[in-house]
């Protein structure tokens, strides 16, 4: 059996009750010694499993790119290419993602800014109730 086999690196220690915070592109690749290019063309090819945050940026689960990176280590002390690694035959279901999904993921990257946007609210309306 040879070969990244994205069933395998979805169960990789993955517990239904815990959360688990995403990492990015950038992290992901550092961590498997990558190019970021390398890894779109991987996650393009179902090599390796990615999430979509708001359509757009690419997020990986650490567990999943830890369980990756152990998986690379051991096909390249056999001398396998890692282009030539083919992806899993089977394909999964696609995981829906709804509305509240979004509305999640939007908050949870952007609530530095909301909470920014709000205290300034607040001191203009202090600043202008005190005149």
């Amino acid at each position: 059996m040879n070969g990244l086999h994205r069933n395998g690196l979805n169960r990789a220690l993955d517990t239904p009750g815990e959360k688990e915070k995403l990492i990015s592109l950038h992290d992901a690749a550092d961590i498997l010694e990558l190019s970021e290019e390398e890894l779109r063309r991987f996650v393009a090819e179902g090599k390796i499993p990615a999430y979509k945050i708001g359509g757009e940026y690419l997020r990986f689960r650490k567990s999943q790119v830890e369980a990756l990176r152990s998986r690379i280590r051991i096909l390249k002390h056999q001398s396998v290419p890692i282009l030539d690694i083919r992806p899993a035959r089977k394909e999964e279901p696609k995981a829906r993602y709804s509305i509240f999904d979004r509305i999640r993921d939007f908050l949870y990257f952007n609530d530095f800014y909301i909470l920014a946007f709000i205290l300034i609210v607040l001191l203009a309306v202090v600043i202008l109730l005190r005149r």
